[in-house]
């Protein structure tokens, strides 16, 4: 039983570190997504605003339809991206500070359980001698 823990606790130390090497990655994702998001939505929104948008909707019937279905999903999704991006940011960041509490906490009790140890190996020996 407590080697089955031992390896659970491994292969999880494993997946973490694992997890902690692509960090970089996600937050590379996120901020893309922060960056890119706004600038798509600024420029669908231009053009929405822009004077000749309408005339283009209304002189190219599907065109313009499709035209104005695309330049929603874009705001859509960009705005749905950015939320992410940001909630992803802020995730990572919390995540980091507990995985360093983590291994802070891990490497304290590794030092004391070593220290322990090695005060009862002193004592024994000690005692050993003294007989």
């Amino acid at each position: 039983m407590n080697d089955e823990r031992n390896n659970i606790l491994t292969v999880i130390d494993s997946f973490i570190q694992q997890i902690t090497k692509i960090r970089r990655f996600f937050i590379g994702v996120s901020i893309s997504s922060i960056i890119l998001a706004p600038i798509a939505i600024s420029l669908a929104l231009y053009l929405f605003t822009h004077q000749s948008f309408f005339r283009i909707v209304e002189a190219e019937r599907e065109f313009g339809f499709g035209l104005v279905v695309l330049l929603t999903a874009v705001i859509i999704i960009s705005s749905i991206l950015f939320i992410a991006g940001i909630l992803q940011y802020r995730q990572i960041g919390l995540w980091h500070k507990k995985y360093e509490s983590y291994i802070k906490e891990k490497n304290d009790i590794h030092q004391y359980i070593a220290n322990k140890f090695e005060n009862n190996i002193d004592e024994d020996n000690n005692k050993e001698k003294q007989s």
